[in-house]
């Protein structure tokens, strides 16, 4: 089984390598040109995405090797939204029924200042 390999791996690399030479002889120079540039390339890249396939296979080995307890959710500050009962849905019931009427009367004209002009509220 072993000698079969082999033989048939020595097979694909003859074929290989007299397919090559034959469309070799058969190319133009502009061609052979942009192959041996494209050939190249692959060459120079393949280093760096070896590198960077082992650093991901090893990160990601490392958080399987982490205990549960370390995976806790990132604790981010309560978001609190605040609105005035005008501006929540109207509709005929539910928290409306909760409220008295003169909480839910409608607002005055709202006053705005603007942090570093001089006068008053606009």
């Amino acid at each position: 089984m072993n000698r079969a390999l082999l033989v048939i791996g020595l097979g694909v690399v003859a074929f290989a390598v007299t397919l090559a030479v034959y469309v070799g002889t058969r190319l133009s120079n502009e061609v052979m040109t942009v192959l041996t540039g494209a050939a190249c390339g692959v060459g120079a890249v393949l280093p760096a995405v070896i590198i960077s396939a082992l650093s991901l296979l090893r990160r990601r080995d490392a958080e399987r090797a982490m205990p549960p307890a370390q995976y806790a959710a990132p604790q981010y500050p309560p978001v609190i939204v605040v609105a005035s009962p005008n501006a929540l849905p109207a509709g005929a019931g539910g928290w409306q029924r909760m409220y008295q009427p003169e909480y839910g009367a409608p607002v005055g004209a709202r006053q705005f200042s603007v942090i570093g002009e001089e006068g008053v509220g606009r």
